[in-house]
């Protein structure tokens, strides 16, 4: 994320990770470090600097939010017609996605926790979405966005609704004959 030129004795930055928050804005001076929301602009937390200088440090990033709003918090910008599939294929332990631009995405397969469970022939049998918008499993009953998974946003599906797809998932695997392999 940009670094947005010194004010003084102040730097003002953003954390790449920060995108599932408000819009917010880090200041450090020498080992004083400071948090700020900015719309509206209000200090969420601090450590090393004094209460004057923290009314002195908002009222300068107050001077400055339309240029930190635009620089920061808003730098994420997915392009949809470059962000498509074109490729899909899972490790042991990764998803990883091929996209039409040319990129190669690799998100942890633990963020996805019905294809954690899935086999290796329920993960193989997939399909492209909205040309490559999108990935389907129907064996899985999983659908994954490729805008997610490069915003790097995990499954958002709740404990609750997996644990009843486990179950349902357990409850027809019981009704499936078991077959012994030929001699």
């Amino acid at each position: 994320m940009p670094t947005v030129p010194r004010s003084g004795p102040y730097r003002a930055f953003f954390y790449a990770g920060d995108r599932d928050e408000p819009p917010h804005v880090h200041i450090e001076r020498d080992r004083s470090k400071a948090k700020f929301w900015l719309e509206p602009v209000v200090l969420e937390s601090s450590s090393g600097f004094g209460r004057g200088e923290l009314m002195d440090i908002c009222r300068l990033i107050s001077e400055h939010q339309v240029v930190l709003l635009e620089n920061g918090m808003t730098t994420l910008v997915i392009d949809s017609a470059a962000s498509r599939a074109s490729a899909v294929r899972l490790t042991d332990n990764s998803l990883v996605v091929d996209l039409a631009d040319g990129r190669t995405v690799s998100v942890p397969l633990a963020w996805y926790p019905r294809l954690l469970q899935g086999s290796p022939q329920e993960r193989a049998h997939h399909r492209l979405i909205g040309e490559g918008e999108g990935i389907h499993w129907p064996d899985l009953d999983e659908d994954i966005s490729v805008e997610n998974i490069l915003a790097g946003r995990a499954s958002g599906e709740s404990s609750k609704s997996f644990e009843r797809w486990l179950e349902a998932r357990s409850r027809r695997s019981e009704k499936i004959p078991q077959v012994d392999p030929p001699a």
